[in-house]
C-alpha cells in the first residue's frame, strides 16, 4: 500500500485517457502501423494500472472510421478489442477527426485526454458528398483545436513526393509533429509517456 502511494505521488499526474487515430488505408505499412498501435497499447494499459490511464483506438480505411476500442483500462478487452485490425481502401480522415470528436465529447466527464494521430494526412473520402476532403479534415482539427485537446500528429508520409499534410494538420490541430524513423510499439509507447509526462 506504501509503495502505491508512493508512486502515485511521484507520478504526481491524474490519469489520461489515450486516444489513437490510425491510418489503416492503403498498405503494408498500414499493418505495421496497426500492429505497432496495438502493442503500444498494450503496453501503456499494462503499467497503467497506477496511473488508472484508459486507452481508445480508433481506425479508419475504406468509406469510414470506426472505434475498435472503446475507452478502457482493462487488457483483457484492449487484447479482445484488436483482434482484428483490418488494412486497406481508401483514407476517411475527416470521418476519423469527427469520431474522435464525439469520443471525446462522451469521455469528457473522466480522464484529460491526449490525442495521437498516426496519418500521412492524404484524405481522400469526404464527408459530404462533393466535399473536400481535406477541408474538411482541417474544419474537424479546427473543432478539436477549439475544445483545447493536446495532440501529437505522428507523421507516416513516405516516398519521394511529400506534401506535407500531417504537418499542417498539427499546426491547425495546435499540436506537435513528429515522424518516428522506426515506428515500433516500444517507440510509440515511449513517446506517448513522454508526452504524458509534460501534460
Amino acid at each position: 500500500m506504501k509503495a502505491d502511494l508512493h508512486q502515485q505521488i511521484r507520478v504526481g499526474k491524474s490519469a489520461n485517457l489515450i486516444l489513437f487515430v490510425v491510418d489503416a488505408s492503403g498498405s503494408m505499412a498500414a499493418q505495421r502501423r496497426m500492429e505497432a498501435v496495438k502493442g503500444a497499447v498494450l503496453s501503456l494499459l499494462t503499467d497503467a494500472y497506477q496511473r488508472r490511464d484508459e486507452v481508445a483506438v480508433i481506425a479508419f480505411r475504406g468509406q469510414a472510421a470506426q472505434v475498435l476500442l472503446a475507452p478502457t483500462r482493462s487488457v483483457e478487452r484492449a487484447e479482445q478489442g484488436l483482434t482484428e485490425l483490418p488494412t486497406g481502401g481508401r483514407t476517411p480522415l475527416p470521418h476519423a477527426l469527427q469520431l474522435a470528436l464525439e469520443t471525446l465529447n462522451r469521455a469528457a466527464h473522466n480522464a484529460p485526454p491526449l490525442l495521437v494521430i498516426l496519418t500521412d494526412g492524404k484524405a481522400n473520402v469526404a464527408l459530404d458528398e462533393g466535399g473536400d476532403p481535406w477541408r474538411e479534415s482541417l474544419a474537424m482539427a479546427e473543432l478539436l483545436a477549439a475544445r483545447g485537446v493536446p495532440a501529437l500528429v505522428l507523421d507516416t508520409e513516405s516516398g519521394y513526393l511529400r506534401l506535407g499534410r500531417a504537418a499542417q494538420l498539427a499546426q491547425t490541430l495546435g499540436a506537435e509533429c513528429l515522424t518516428l524513423e522506426q515506428l515500433s510499439a516500444d517507440n510509440l509507447a515511449l513517446t506517448v509517456r513522454a508526452r504524458l509526462a509534460v501534460a
